[in-house]
């Protein structure tokens, strides 16, 4: 009966990672094409009117342009398929502080492990450490939130020895997002709520092309 049980959880499992990917698939791209068409358009037919009437200076517009585009990025307002790939730097000499997990697992229930973060394509090719479809290429996780490698009844990484890099650096001591006061076991309850929660995948404005448009477009 356990083994049942635990067939139907994979099962589950996999039929929710599916879910996720298809919603994350359809939306993002409808979404972008969408988006895309119309900036376009739009954009397009302001700018060779401006040439054309002699407004804008077509060198002046492209300097402004690459001035906007590199502020875009820096703040981070860059629209994206919310894709991302790990890529490590060079190693830093900061000293590993270790952690009396068994002594503060009653009070933090092991909340590092519902922290998210990006693999990297070792670890992606390696294929061990498991990657949430709905959001290609980031750590997979539960629906509880957790990482789906975390044995919640052992308390413990099921692929310890081979688990991500960020994982084996990673060190809770002075991580202000977990503990308020390190020393006194104090837990940042508010951060841990607002931010460590299950992120569901919303759709983003599919857009539904009417028939009667399908067939104008097929004949034109």
């Amino acid at each position: 009966m356990d083994a049942l049980n635990q067939d139907r959880e994979i099962v589950e499992e996999l039929e929710r990672q599916l879910e996720r990917s298809g919603y994350f698939a359809h939306s993002s791209l409808s979404n972008q094409a969408e988006r895309i068409n119309e900036i376009e358009s739009f954009l397009y037919g302001l700018i060779d009117t401006l040439i054309d009437d002699g407004k804008v200076n077509k060198e002046k517009l492209e300097e402004v342009v690459q001035k906007v585009r590199k502020e875009t990025v820096e703040h981070k307002e860059h629209f994206h398929a919310g894709i991302a790939i790990r890529v490590d730097g060079k190693e830093k000499k900061d000293v590993f502080i270790p952690v009396n997990c068994d002594e503060r697992m009653h009070i933090c229930k092991g909340v590092c492990c519902k922290l998210s973060f990006a693999l990297s394509v070792d670890e992606i090719e390696d294929g061990k450490s498991k990657w949430d479809l709905g959001q290609p290429y980031y750590i997979r996780q539960k629906s509880t939130g957790y990482c789906t490698h975390l044995n919640e009844n052992k308390q413990c990484c099921s692929i310890y020895d081979d688990r991500p890099k960020v994982c084996r650096k990673y060190s809770c001591a002075g991580d202000e997002r977990i503990w308020k006061n390190f020393d006194k076991m104090e837990l940042n309850s508010e951060w841990i709520e607002n931010n460590l929660q299950e992120r569901k995948v919303q759709l983003q404005g599919i857009y539904m092309i009417p028939e009667a448009t399908i067939e104008y477009k097929a004949k034109s």
